[in-house]
């Protein structure tokens, strides 16, 4: 071969593979000029209650600059920002519904005496002291957390109802991870499946604030004794950069409370815990991470009316760490179009209701639960009607927690299935009454008290309640309650009841009114009765019945009534029937704002006593901002035919206390007949914090009086100014009044309100 051959040959081997190579070349190149790949960002939110709004700030400054999250991990108030916004919440929807809760209400379940069945309503006049516990495995039994955390489940899964029941957390519109603590064992649970609000629940289950949450049989409890800032928990899955919501800047460790009682030593336990595993996860931080820490020290846990100035002070740290942004933005490409958002339409699928099944019960009969539901049966599924008879479930008072879930059978037919919690101490229920009545001159009179209600006897409903209570009124009763239907049900009891009355001057010569006792007597009344109850949408009831009544009266000294000595002891029998119906829509049993009240009632004896009974009573409240007016009304008749001239009617009617003439002592008018109307005016000073303990000062009017059947009526007049705190264990309130005649009188009431 001649060297001329011999370099074409070369020559075409070289081009031949130049040809090969040269697709391989192009694509390196074209892969050296593509723009690097987006940073792999993950935000971190912590827990803080009110202080988390602060996040908002963080996601939005995201969203300004378009900067796609890889995923949001999250602890208690981090868990709710972050899971709803995860979900498809906006950041002005989630400042705006969050923001607007009032705590009482939706994070502390404090609930509205609208909400109550009727007969709670009527429990609560005898135990006003809102705590209840019970008898478990020989001990006393207490509620799992100050609040049931009930009002903010529901809350939250009216807010994820387009998120199907168990899904993948990475099918998320942004992929996301709640951290919790198990219960069990103190050890760190990063939820990434299930149900999304169950999770974010379990995540802001605050020790003694929120009741745990059980999820596939573990109980957890707030993820921020574990990891308040899950730093550790983004840098696990991967993370490029880190971008870090702390909401503890600011304060100062070297000035904690005092260690002053039990309650402060606990919570500083359990804030030392927060703050040394947050300072665990900020030493994990890299140089490109990026940590905001705004201003929140004087931000409490449950200031929600606050939300938009914590947002504002979210917005300051933001712009505090610009040069971070900037760097992160560096190479950015912003045309380049964001990958769409995944769309979660659950709410918008076809689902009907075919069958409900509770789960959970033990004590109460899975047949009530059903019933409670069933109108949801064969309707299509609305999240509002069912939050509505979930929310009928709790108000009952035998679940601290109540949810649902929905099952596809076939087709657009599903089942609810009901997960509910039965109270810690169920099937005991107990509650306290304690009170302290005096007033100048009078009558002073104490109580306590001890209530006992045992539900669920047979699985049709049957519930024994007792009652004791000892002091200068004491009483002993027992009665049985049978639930018919939802709205008809019996009642049967018997009733011991002990009065120390006082018989005052007055009651002999009404121009007296220098509240001159003129002896104290004992009335003890024994009641057994029967009665059929209609019970109105928790709005009003009425009750028919039968009751037998035996009522013996003994007076200390003897003194000289109507010219004659009566005798030292009286007894009255009689048997009849009674009707009663009552309406109560008032928001406050002694101080209400809104709503009104009427009881009315005629008790008509058949044999023995000649006895007719007669009573109304009506209250109208109204408010404007801080001003609140009531009007009150009471009517009664005591018809009796007595045995004898000089013996006292065996059922008197008294007047004399706070709103009830207040110049007058307590029962220092009396008579078979009573009339009596009250203005009054109450000017609201405080609300009370998150337990709603109300102080007001106020004035009433007032105009009545107390007589005996065949005299005339004799208008009295009264006025008082008092000072009041409607609180969670009674009434409390301190007064002065001054009346027709020169009648005064000075008062002091705490816990249970006494009347004669």
């Amino acid at each position: 071969m001649s060297l001329q051959m011999l370099t074409r040959y070369w020559l075409l081997v070289l081009v031949l593979v130049g040809y090969l190579m040269a697709p391989g070349l192009s694509k390196a190149q074209a892969q050296d000029q593509r723009p690097a790949q987006p940073a792999a960002v993950v935000v971190v939110l912590a827990g803080g209650g009110a202080k988390g709004f602060a996040h908002l700030a963080v996601l939005r400054k995201l969203e300004q600059d378009r900067i796609p999250i890889a995923r949001i991990v999250g602890t208690s108030m981090g868990a709710v920002i972050g899971g709803l916004y995860a979900s498809g919440l906006s950041t002005d929807d989630i400042e705006r519904v969050v923001g607007g809760l009032d705590p009482s209400k939706v994070a502390l379940d404090q609930l509205n005496r609208l909400e109550l069945p009727s007969r709670t309503r009527a429990y609560q006049q005898k135990y006003p002291v809102e705590l209840e516990f019970g008898i478990k495995n020989g001990g006393p039994s207490f509620a799992r957390g100050v609040s049931d955390g009930q009002r903010f489940l529901a809350l939250l899964q009216d807010l994820t109802a387009h998120v199907p029941p168990h899904i993948d957390f990475n099918d998320l519109k942004i992929p996301f991870r709640a951290v919790a603590t198990r219960y069990r064992d103190g050890e760190m649970k990063v939820f990434v499946r299930g149900a999304l609000h169950l999770a974010i629940r379990a995540s802001m289950a605050a020790p003694a604030v929120f009741a745990p949450v059980e999820v596939e049989g573990e109980t957890y409890v707030d993820g921020g004794l574990v990891a308040n800032l899950p730093i550790e928990v983004a840098l696990q899955e991967g993370a490029d950069v880190v971008i870090a919501s702390y909401l503890a800047g600011g304060t100062d460790d070297g000035k904690a409370e005092q260690a002053s009682h039990a309650l402060v030593i606990a919570n500083r336990m359990v804030d030392i815990l927060i703050r040394q595993n947050e300072k665990r996860n900020m030493a994990l931080l890299r140089p490109q991470d990026i940590l905001v820490a705004p201003q929140l020290q004087d931000v409490g846990f449950a200031d929600f009316n606050r939300a938009a100035e914590i947002v504002r002070r979210g917005q300051v740290a933001v712009a505090a760490v610009n040069d971070r942004w900037e760097r992160l933005q560096v190479g950015w490409d912003r045309s380049v179009a964001q990958p769409a958002s995944k769309q979660l339409s659950f709410d918008q699928r076809e689902k009907r209701i075919v069958a409900i099944q509770a789960k959970g019960n033990k004590d109460v009969s899975q047949q009530y639960i059903q019933s409670v539901m069933s109108p949801l049966l064969e309707l299509e599924f609305s999240s509002v009607k069912t939050e509505r008879y979930i929310d009928q479930l709790y108000t009952s008072g035998f679940f601290d927690l109540v949810s649902y879930s929905l099952v596809q059978q076939q087709g657009d037919q599903y089942t609810l299935v009901v997960q509910v919690r039965e109270k810690p101490y169920s099937p005991h229920f107990m509650k306290t009454t304690l009170g302290f009545s005096t007033e100048l001159a009078g009558v002073t009179q104490f109580s306590a008290g001890l209530g006992y209600r045992r539900p669920w006897l047979t699985e049709s409903g049957l519930e024994f309640s007792f009652d004791a209570r000892l002091g200068t009124q004491s009483e002993l009763a027992a009665r049985l309650y049978q639930p018919l239907s939802p709205r008809w049900s019996l009642e049967t009891g018997v009733v011991l009841d002990r009065n120390h009355l006082p018989l005052y001057r007055t009651a002999l010569d009404r121009d007296d009114v220098s509240a001159q006792k003129l002896s104290y007597f004992n009335q003890s009344l024994q009641t057994l009765d029967a009665q059929l109850v209609y019970d109105y949408e928790r709005k009003a009831n009425i009750k028919w019945g039968l009751t037998s009544s035996s009522i013996r009266r003994t007076f200390d000294t003897r003194f000289d009534f109507l010219g004659e000595s009566p005798d030292q002891s009286s007894l009255f029998k009689y048997k009849g029937v009674k009707t009663q119906l009552q309406i109560d829509q008032l928001d406050s049993l002694s101080f209400p704002t809104r709503g009104f009240f009427v009881n009315a009632s005629l008790e008509q004896g058949l044999s023995g006593t000649a006895y007719r009974g007669m009573r109304l009573s009506a209250k109208l409240a109204r408010s404007s901002g801080p001003h609140i007016l009531n009007a009150g009304l009471n009517l009664a008749r005591d018809q009796i035919t007595r045995a004898c001239d000089k013996c006292q009617s065996p059922s008197q009617l008294f007047l004399g206390g706070f709103q009830l003439m207040g110049a007058y002592r307590m029962g220092q008018l009396s008579g078979t007949d009573l009339a009596h109307v009250q203005g009054t005016y109450m000017y609201r000073l405080s609300d009370g914090g998150v337990f709603n303990q109300r102080t007001y000062v106020g004035t009433v009017l007032e105009a009545g009086d107390a007589w005996n059947q065949g005299d005339q009526i004799r208008t009295r007049y009264s006025g008082t100014l008092f000072v009041a705190v409607d609180s969670k264990v009674g009434d409390i309130y301190l007064g002065a009044a001054k009346g027709s005649g020169d009648a005064y009188n000075v008062f002091l009431q705490l816990g249970r309100r006494f009347s004669f």
